[in-house]
């Protein structure tokens, strides 16, 4: 670019007004949404939060759009978890829903886990001040690694008692008919 041209500001993106959710009401995240039946339950068992899921497949979010139609408080949304995270406004997201994402279980893989100290720390200066993190996972080493990540960011992490009658993902679904024990946590700040 030569010098003294112009630089054009890009305008930061407004994920909400793009969503337009019809009612003001407390945002619910579901991270990595995959094909929206926890997503469509939630919203649907909730219909006082607004719930959006995050989706980075183009299937899935076309899968997840399809099956929460109906709701009015569901969105989905396209983009990898991290980039729609930064576009939010600060302190706006109620809770978020962290169920079953890759756990990348070769250690060399583990610094492909989405749950790292960065993570932690975008999703801390999202999060209304008692805002809260749900986490399941199929996965005992990763339960345990994201449990560490919030506790080495002073959150606390407690156990995760589910509702009866609440949604299940499809993969916690497939979990709990092959018997596979499922690893539960909240994190609060």
């Amino acid at each position: 670019m030569p010098a003294g041209t112009p630089v054009e500001s890009v305008a930061p993106r407004d994920l909400l007004a793009e969503v337009s959710f019809p009612e003001a009401q407390p945002l619910v995240l579901d991270l990595g949404c995959g094909n929206g039946v926890f997503l469509a339950g939630l919203a649907a068992a909730r219909s006082d939060w607004n719930v959006l899921g995050i989706e980075k497949k183009d299937y899935r979010v076309r899968q997840a759009t399809r099956r929460s139609a109906d709701l009015p408080n569901a969105r989905v949304v396209h983009g990898e978890v991290g980039e729609v995270l930064k576009s939010l406004p600060e302190r706006s997201v109620a809770a978020v829903y962290l169920l079953f994402n890759d756990p990348w279980p070769k250690r060399r893989h583990a610094v492909r886990r989405l749950v790292q100290s960065e993570f932690v720390a975008l999703l801390d200066a999202r999060l209304e001040a008692d805002g809260i993190l749900y986490f399941a996972s199929d996965s005992v080493e990763y339960a345990e690694w994201a449990g560490s990540m919030f506790r080495s960011a002073r959150w606390q992490v407690k156990s995760w008692d589910v509702p009866p009658g609440w949604p299940e993902t499809e993969f916690e679904q497939r979990f709990v008919s092959a018997g596979v024990e499922i690893r539960r946590f909240q994190a609060t700040r």
